[in-house]
């Protein structure tokens, strides 16, 4: 979620198409590499409820982004992350009721499909979660997200080869990025980590949406 978050902005300040097809792609490899241990920790019915809303959520995105004329996808992406870091930093987390869960999964399958950042209402949802609950399950709902939006995303014309390809070259910053953050955690509290990711996604966004309205 941090690296999405972090990175959506500044990839779209660099080229509009690195967002969302290729950071959705090698933002993959993180979520596989996160499932690990603990997945006996997941709970079915959270999950038998997430899956199928997230992939109605993903059909929408999708077909929001084909509507969306693309000199103004720099303006759709940089509203969709302010409104992930105002979700991430004021919302409060809700019981995991049938229907908390679905609003939930559409949300995740929206914002995922539309701007590569599906993980701000799971960090909600969850953020009262025990730990040992919480990683493996948002890892293994970020992992169906991503598929399933890439999938979409390819039928909808939006994901290709030569972007897969572009994915793959982010994947040296992001592993870069996994060892520095696992390296800065020790030093920093978790409300600084958190302050210094909202503030870095809100200055890109900030960057992206004046870079996209005034060129």
């Amino acid at each position: 979620m941090g690296f999405a978050l972090i990175a959506a902005p500044l990839l779209a300040l660099i080229s509009i198409e690195f967002v969302p097809g290729p950071m959705l792609f090698v933002n993959l490899f993180l979520s596989l590499f996160m499932l690990g241990d603990g997945r006996s920790h997941v709970v079915r019915r959270e999950i038998t409820i997430l899956f199928p809303t997230i992939l109605i959520g993903t059909l929408m995105g999708v077909v929001i982004l084909s509507i969306v004329p693309n000199d103004t996808l720099g303006v759709l992406f940089s509203c969709l992350i302010l409104l992930a870091v105002a979700i991430t930093a004021v919302a409060k987390a809700h019981p995991l009721t049938t229907r908390n869960l679905s609003i939930c999964g559409v949300a995740v399958g929206a914002m995922g499909s539309t701007s590569g950042i599906p993980g701000a209402p799971l960090v909600v949802m969850y953020q009262n979660e025990p730990l040992e609950k919480t990683r493996p399950t948002m890892a293994l709902i970020f992992t169906f997200s991503y598929i399933t939006s890439l999938i979409a995303l390819t039928y909808g014309g939006a994901f290709n080869t030569q972007l897969a390809m572009d994915g793959l070259f982010l994947l040296p910053g992001l592993l870069l990025g996994f060892g520095i953050g696992k390296w800065a955690r020790q030093y920093m509290t978790k409300s600084m980590g958190r302050t210094l990711m909202l503030s870095i996604a809100s200055v890109g966004a900030v960057l992206l949406l004046a870079k996209s309205i005034f060129g």
